[in-house]
C-alpha cells in the first residue's frame, strides 16, 4: 500500500469513528429530512437484521426472488448471523413480516473495509413467500454511463441525528448526482472516493442518509437501482454529499453470480 493510501485509510476511518460512532455493526446512514413511504410502494427495500435480537443493522434491496444487494460493510458475519425483514410490504394489524433467510453472502473481491472501495455483498436469500410475481421485472441498469439528475434514497434509519431511534417506516429522500470531480472539492481528497473504486455521489439539498440506511439503495430513473448507500460525513449537512457503491460498474459480477447460481440450481434439478 503506497503512503499516500495508507494516510488516506487512517483519515478515513478516524473520520468514521468521530462522525458516527463508528463500530464493527457498520450501521451508518439513516434517512434525515424525508418523506414517509407507504407500504406496498417500494417492497424490494427492507431491514437487513440481526438473525439472534431482530436488531435493524442495514437495509437492502431484493433484485430477484433469490438475491439481494447490500453493502459489504454491513455483512461481516456469517450468512446464519442475517436474515432480511420484509417490512415494507401491507400486512394486516399485530401481523409478522415477511422475512427472508440469508443463505450466503458474496462480498466482492475488490472491497476495501478502510477506503470503501467497492462497498458491494450480494446476498443469497431463500423467501418465505408464496407469490414472488411481483420480483419478475428487474430494477438492474444497463450501464451507469451518464448517470445525472436527481434520485431517490430509501431507509428506516435515524430521521433525526438528534433523537436516535429508528424509523418504523420507510422514508425517502431526493439527492442529486454530482461528479466525483465535485464530490472531491466538497469532501475532501481523503474522503471523497477515488476514480476506480466503483463508487459515486449524490447531494440532497435538505436531506440525507444518516446512521443506519448503509445498504439502502438510490433508485433514478426508470426505477432502477443506480446505488447502494455506503458513508458520508454528517447527517443533511448542506454541500456534504453522501457516497454510494455504483451498481453500473459491478454489473458483471452481479450477473455472474447469479447466472453460476442458476446454472448449479439447474444441473441439481437435472
Amino acid at each position: 500500500m503506497s503512503g499516500k493510501n495508507l494516510l488516506k485509510h487512517i483519515f478515513i476511518v478516524m473520520t468514521l469513528h468521530q462522525c458516527f460512532n463508528f463500530s464493527d455493526s457498520g450501521r451508518i446512514k439513516r434517512i434525515v429530512g424525508g418523506t414517509p413511504v407507504m407500504c406496498d410502494e417500494k417492497p424490494r427495500v427492507v431491514s437487513l437484521r440481526n438473525s439472534s435480537s431482530n436488531q435493524h443493522l442495514c437495509g437492502a434491496t431484493i433484485i430477484n426472488p433469490d438475491f439481494a444487494l447490500t453493502a459489504a460493510h454491513c455483512v461481516r458475519g456469517d450468512a446464519d448471523q442475517y436474515i432480511l425483514q420484509l417490512n415494507n410490504i401491507c400486512v394486516e394489524k399485530n401481523s409478522p413480516y415477511p422475512e427472508a433467510k440469508v443463505e450466503k453472502i458474496y462480498t466482492h473481491e475488490l472491497y476495501n473495509k478502510y477506503s470503501r472501495a467497492h462497498d458491494l455483498a450480494i446476498l443469497q436469500i431463500r423467501l418465505a413467500l408464496d407469490d414472488v410475481t411481483w420480483l419478475n421485472d428487474s430494477v438492474l441498469p444497463t450501464s451507469s454511463f451518464g448517470l445525472s439528475g436527481e434520485c431517490t434514497i430509501y431507509g428506516n434509519g435515524y430521521t433525526d441525528p438528534d433523537i436516535k431511534e429508528v424509523s418504523d417506516t420507510l422514508q425517502a429522500a431526493v439527492v442529486r448526482i454530482v461528479s466525483l470531480d465535485k464530490c472531491i472539492e466538497l469532501l475532501g481528497p481523503y474522503v471523497a472516493p477515488e476514480n476506480d473504486y466503483g463508487m459515486l455521489c449524490a447531494l440532497g439539498l435538505t436531506s440525507d442518509g444518516c446512521q443506519g440506511d448503509s445498504g439502502g439503495p438510490l433508485i433514478c430513473e426508470n426505477s432502477l437501482l443506480e446505488g447502494i448507500s455506503s458513508y458520508g460525513m454528517g447527517c443533511g449537512v448542506k454541500n456534504l454529499p453522501g457516497v454510494y457503491t455504483s451498481i453500473g460498474p459491478h454489473l458483471n459480477w452481479i450477473r455472474d453470480v447469479i447466472q453460476t447460481y442458476n446454472q448449479s440450481r439447474q444441473k441439481k434439478q437435472n
